[in-house]
């Protein structure tokens, strides 16, 4: 079997697999997502759906999770860690859709080592790339696109192939409902067998003839569509019943069904932009995102490769398709769509990588018209330009993709997190951050064991219970997302913060007291505590009437010779929640600083208040502790 596939032309494909399996295979991704860039906003949710069998945000895409979860299920079987599973289901899903695109390519024009290059170059495109490398859910989707095109561009007869792409195409719409806009070029590209069968009998067929074909097709495709779409829907609604551990929304409820199905949430995202203003940034924005995957020359050249094939009678069909696989969502992204949605990029880039054979196959076969020189020199002259190509994708993405799925700050929550009090509710706004902690804590808690008896919420859970009954605590950069009045609308109060570990604060309803409070405005209490890699100072300060004047606070660690190892200034006290201005008369604020230095080498930390003036920076209050940590990162006391 294996010697009839690489005797059937698949031999170029496989060395193009190789080539993009040795480029992809050092930036799957193995660490819980951190980085903010917005191909990888959603993939820390998707790697813990994965490994939970849970459910995706709306629209749900309740196939690939199902899909996903099983192969996850088998990649941990076999060793791999869970962090790095549901990238790899994005590579195989991948994999098959470059499989199918390049059985395409070698269709439409009869050239395997061609149509092998242009997968090379399609592969190194920046959007394709990164999601053969993140747990999402876009290689799934790519494999419907190139299926739904080959299946209705097949130029020999398909049995059932009208059948066949409803029942796919309907499975491609329920996964994302952008696969909608392939619609047209599917029409066209399946015309032949819409109207007169798919028997390859060339005959004229009558209108009534036709028409009743027609009919007879959307009695029988139009259920197979609707099972293929709604079907799925019914994991979701499995799963929340049976109370599973992650499901977004209420998917029991039809309600709540429906909600996922229509996915309203991105309702924010649809529309006209409301200005000129608004419809050129989003012009910009999405032709950057196709610049950045693809260069003005290979926009051009695939466009080229296209328009040329529309004077091509067997390429002419399949060159309409393709343009209308690009410009429909083309111009939903630009003029209904206000954000970059991979679904509409990648029928973009299919098409366009077309067009690149469809250029190739012209040049050369003019060059097979032409004297002997031609024959060599263009085919050389492409081989060069596909080269000088590859090497340009590979400089310009491989190093950007690698530090997006290595980017730290996913397990820098993490180690954050641990801090949080025993018994406490941590509070993580939706999003990045949210995804890596919940990862630590529900799907690989040997990530973060200090995380067991913590409650980790998100910002849509009822704060205020939370803040009246027990101990909030919430990322100290909380604030810039959700700032004072944010916390005031919800807590009906203005909140009170105190640090409650380093990168943490508390959320309270009532001021901090102490006991036996100073005469005078300072700290009440300060502590040095080491760890292996951290001097922490925590001060508890104390004001007998609310501060005048607003102040900065600096914190420096120093070694025997006042040499400044490290810092952690703050605009404000508590992480910047508590400008002075806000404190109440007679409070205790609780405020910790962590710096990063080597405890053997910290004598003193320097820590007070200042002001910024048109001179500089004018100390206000200076305050020093001396460090002695035994060697093991034990605390001491001062």
């Amino acid at each position: 079997m294996a010697r009839r596939a690489l005797s059937g032309g698949w031999m170029p494909f496989l060395a193009a697999l190789a080539a993009l399996l040795i480029v992809y295979l050092p930036t799957v991704q193995t660490i819980p997502a951190g980085s903010g860039h917005y191909t990888m906003l959603d993939t820390g949710e998707t790697q813990i759906v994965l490994n939970v069998w849970g459910t995706l945000h709306a629209t749900g895409y309740p196939l690939y999770v199902m899909t996903g979860s099983a192969l996850v299920a088998a990649l941990r079987l076999l060793g791999v860690s869970p962090a790095t599973a549901p990238a790899l289901v994005s590579l195989l899903w991948g994999v098959l859709a470059l499989a199918v695109f390049y059985a395409l390519l070698r269709h439409l024009t009869g050239r395997r080592w061609a149509s092998a290059i242009v997968i090379v170059l399609f592969g190194l495109t920046r959007t394709v790339w990164i999601h053969h490398v993140i747990a999402e859910i876009y290689t799934f989707g790519l494999l419907i696109l190139v299926g739904l095109l080959a299946l209705a561009l097949w130029r020999a007869p398909v049995r059932g192939r009208i059948l066949w792409l409803a029942l796919l195409g309907g499975i491609g719409v329920g996964h994302h409902r952008a696969l909608a806009f392939a619609a047209p070029a599917l029409i066209v590209a399946a015309w032949p067998a819409l109207w007169r069968g798919d028997s390859g009998n060339p005959s004229p067929v009558s209108q009534r003839d036709g028409i009743a074909r027609l009919a007879r097709l959307a009695v029988a495709g139009l259920p197979l569509a609707a099972a293929g779409v709604f079907l799925p829907y019914l994991y979701l609604w499995a799963r929340a019943r049976v109370g599973a551990a992650w499901v977004y929304g209420d998917p029991s409820t039809l309600a709540g069904l429906w909600a996922q199905f229509s996915g309203e949430e991105a309702g924010r995202y649809i529309g006209l932009p409301g200005t000129w203003e608004a419809l050129q940034a989003n012009l910009a924005l999405v032709n950057g995102v196709l610049l950045t995957d693809l260069t003005l020359p290979g926009v051009l050249a695939g466009l080229a490769g296209l328009c040329i094939a529309l004077r091509e009678p067997r390429q002419r069909r399949a060159a309409v398709a393709l343009l209308l696989n690009a410009a429909v969502p083309y111009a939903f992204h630009v003029f209904f769509y206000r954000d970059v949605l991979s679904a509409l990029i990648l029928p973009v880039l299919v098409s366009v990588a077309a067009g690149w054979l469809l250029l190739a196959d012209r040049l050369l076969r003019l060059a097979a018209e032409r004297p002997a020189g031609w024959t060599r020199l263009i085919p050389a002259s492409l081989l060069a330009a596909a080269a000088l190509a590859a090497v340009l994708l590979l400089r310009a993405n491989g190093p950007f993709i690698a530090a997006l799925v290595s980017d730290p700050a996913g397990l820098k929550a993490i180690a954050t997190a641990e801090g949080t009090p025993p018994g406490a509710t941590l509070m993580i706004p939706w999003g990045v951050q949210y995804f890596a902690v919940r990862f630590a804590q529900d799907v690989d808690p040997a990530l973060a064991p200090g995380l067991r008896d913590v409650r980790v919420v998100d910002h849509r859970t009822d704060l205020l219970a939370l803040a009246r009954d027990g101990v909030l605590v919430v990322p100290a950069e909380t604030l810039w997302n959700q700032p004072p009045a944010w916390w005031e609308a919800r807590l009906g109060q203005p909140p009170v913060a105190q640090a409650a570990a380093p990168g943490l604060v508390q959320i309270g309803l009532t001021p901090g007291r102490i006991a036996d409070p100073p005469d005078s405005f300072g700290p009440a209490a300060e502590r040095i505590t080491c760890t292996a890699r951290r001097v922490i100072l925590e001060v508890t300060w104390y004001t007998p009437e609310t501060p005048g004047e607003d102040l900065s606070v600096f914190v420096h660690a120093l070694d025997a010779n006042g040499t400044i190892l490290a810092q952690a200034d703050q605009i404000a006290p508590v992480y910047g929640w508590r400008p002075l201005t806000t404190w109440r008369a007679g409070e205790a604020v609780r405020d910790v600083y962590a710096l990063d230095a080597d405890p053997a080498t910290v004598r003193q930390v320097r820590y007070g208040l200042y002001r910024i003036t048109t001179n500089g920076f004018e100390n206000v209050h200076t305050y020093a502790v001396e460090v002695n940590c035994p060697q093991g990162g034990a605390s001491s006391r001062s």
